[in-house]
C-alpha cells in the first residue's frame, strides 16, 4: 500500500478560500468614461457662461455709450438753446434726416451738430444708431438714441417714436434724455 503525504500543491500556501474575490486596483473603463463624460458637461456649462457674459458685456458697453452720446449731445443743445430749432430732427448714421421730421429750409443744422455726427459715426461704437431730437414742451428737449441690438426683447407698448419708426422694435434698444433747454 503506498503512502500518501497529503495533496500536492504548486503554489504557496494560502488560508482563503479557494472562491475569494480578487482585489482589483485603478478604474475600471466605464468609470473613467463618465468621468470624463462629467468633466465635459462642466465645461459645456463654463463656456455658455462665458459667451454670455461677453454678449451682455457688449449689450451693457453699448448702453453706456449711448448714454454719454446723448448726454453729449443734449448739452449740445442746451448750450445753443437759442438756435433749438435747428437740432430738432430724426438723424440716421448717414447724417441724413427723416423727410417729415427735417427742419425748415431756412434752418441749417448747427456746425456742432455735424460735428457730433461725425464723432459718433468715428468711433463706431453703436451698430445702426440713430438720433431723435424733439420737443417735448416749449421749454423742455428730448434726446432718444436708437441702436440695433442681436437678440430681441419684448417691447413694451408703448414705444418711443424714433423707435417705433424702424420696423424691427423688437430688436431695438435705446436711451431717452429729456432736459430743460430755458425759455424759447
Amino acid at each position: 500500500m503506498p503512502i500518501s503525504a497529503g495533496p500536492i500543491s504548486n503554489g504557496p500556501i494560502s488560508n482563503e478560500p479557494a472562491s475569494a474575490p480578487v482585489r482589483q486596483r485603478g478604474l475600471s473603463l466605464i468609470e473613467v468614461l463618465v468621468a470624463v463624460a462629467v468633466f465635459s458637461i462642466g465645461l459645456l456649462g463654463t463656456a455658455r457662461l462665458l459667451a454670455e457674459q461677453t454678449r451682455l458685456g457688449q449689450e451693457a458697453g453699448f448702453r453706456s455709450t449711448a448714454t454719454i452720446l446723448a448726454e453729449d449731445l443734449l448739452e449740445r443743445v442746451k448750450l445753443r438753446a437759442d438756435h433749438l430749432d435747428g437740432y430738432l430732427g430724426a438723424y440716421e448714421t448717414t447724417g441724413a434726416s427723416d423727410a417729415g421730421d427735417a427742419p425748415a429750409a431756412t434752418e441749417t443744422p448747427p456746425a456742432d451738430l455735424n460735428a457730433w455726427g461725425q464723432e459718433m459715426l468715428a468711433r463706431r461704437s453703436l451698430p445702426a444708431p440713430r438720433v431723435c431730437v424733439s420737443r417735448v414742451e416749449t421749454t423742455e428737449v428730448s434726446v432718444v438714441l436708437v441702436w440695433q441690438a442681436r437678440l430681441p426683447m419684448t417691447p413694451p407698448e408703448a414705444l418711443p417714436d424714433c423707435v417705433a419708426a424702424r420696423d424691427n422694435g423688437p430688436y431695438q434698444r435705446w436711451v431717452r434724455l429729456d432736459a430743460w433747454v430755458g425759455e424759447s
